[in-house]
């Protein structure tokens, strides 16, 4: 299942945010519950796990970052020749920069 596949069967857009993701996902739950339509919900659970999973989470911190849709592209041209002390460091930088993201949004207003 592609990324776009998963937004369409939650029935949104391709620039949806997290938040409207997670609401996309309880509104389709409640609309189809698996004790009546099991085929439609594990469809929709697909697409919500895939969605919000570490890859497609990298994915969109990274195109919102160099403004860029084809990210593929630009991941191709760059240099993997790295030390193992640096991809340590790096993934550990990502994983506290996407815990940070997840729970303190930018667009919450307080």
């Amino acid at each position: 299942m592609t990324r776009e596949e998963a937004l369409e069967n939650l029935n949104l857009p391709r620039e949806a945010t997290r938040e409207e993701i997670e609401s996309a996902y309880q509104r389709m739950v409640r609309r189809y519950p698996p004790e009546f339509q099991p085929d439609r919900f594990r469809t929709i659970d697909e697409s919500y796990r895939m969605l919000t999973s570490l890859s497609f989470l990298l994915e969109s911190v990274f195109s919102k970052a160099t403004g860029e849709q084809d990210l593929e592209k630009i991941l191709s041209e760059l240099d993997v020749t790295a030390e193992e002390d640096a991809v340590k460091k790096s993934m550990k930088d990502i994983r506290t920069i996407l815990i940070k993201e997840v729970l303190w949004p930018k667009s919450v207003s307080r």
